[in-house]
This record gives structure tokens, sequence and C-alpha cells, in this order.
């Protein structure tokens, strides 16, 4: 695999855990906001909650996510 292809495939895996992530969140928010509609605010806070535990204490860094090929280049080029 050549370099522009590698580039690639690494921005589609990109663009696809973006796409997921903004489906997620976005779910969330919507399932969030019809609980409350339905008055069932407990069962929203616990949806909020369920969502705040998932994406963890750092909001900057909400998912850690590594490709496979870059990880595996790294090492190769540190243990040589």
């Amino acid at each position: 695999m050549n370099e522009h292809e590698l580039q690639r495939q690494q921005e589609i895996e990109y663009e696809s855990v973006s796409q997921q992530s903004d489906q997620i969140l976005t779910y969330a928010q919507d399932r969030f906001q019809e609980l409350l509609q339905e008055g069932r605010t407990d069962d929203a806070i616990c949806i909020g909650d369920e969502f705040l535990e998932w994406i963890g204490d750092y909001p900057d860094e909400v998912f850690l996510y590594y490709n496979e090929n870059e990880l595996r280049e790294d090492y190769e080029s540190k243990s040589t």
C-alpha cells in the first residue's frame, strides 16, 4: 500500500469513528429529550448519567482510538 492509499484509509477510518460518535451523541440527546417530554425525568437523568460515564471525565478526550497500522509502524520503528 502506497502512502496516498494509506492516508486515504486513515481518513476513512477517522470519518467512520467520527460518524459513529456523532450517531451515539445524537441518539443520547434525542432519547434524553424524549424521556423528559414523557415526564420520565428519572429515566432521562439515568440516560444522561450513563452517557457521561461512557465519555469519561475528560471531555477533550472523549474517545481513545488508535490506528492499528500506525501503532504497528511506530512499534517497529522503535524496536529496531
